[in-house]
């Protein structure tokens, strides 16, 4: 989960990323944004991620794989915003982050 992170997300924007269901079914999302949260600072990580879709569908929140060249395969919670726009939300210490590099 190290390269799905702010920095690498943020020069994706407007690339797409491919998201399967555990049915194998798939689609793909552009990336439409990458905001920072709240709680963002030294001791955590928070980040979220606009994706949308040219076409609506009916997707509902659930955990998908999200796969990209850049960071990789990762699986995600995904929030429906509407029939077009999809997030993920990221909240995570900086502690377990270093822990993990050394």
């Amino acid at each position: 989960m190290d390269a799905y992170n702010y920095q690498q997300l943020s020069q994706l924007l407007g690339e797409t990323v491919q998201v399967s269901d555990q049915q194998g079914n798939q689609v793909d999302f552009k990336i439409a944004e990458v905001n920072k949260g709240q709680l963002d600072g030294e001791q955590w990580e928070a980040f979220s991620v606009i994706y949308t879709s040219d076409t609506p569908m009916n997707i509902s929140q659930g955990t998908y794989r999200f796969s990209h060249q850049a960071f990789g395969e990762i699986d995600l919670f995904l929030s429906p915003n509407s029939a077009a726009e999809f997030e993920t939300i990221v909240t995570r210490s900086r502690a377990d982050k270093a822990q993990e590099n050394s």
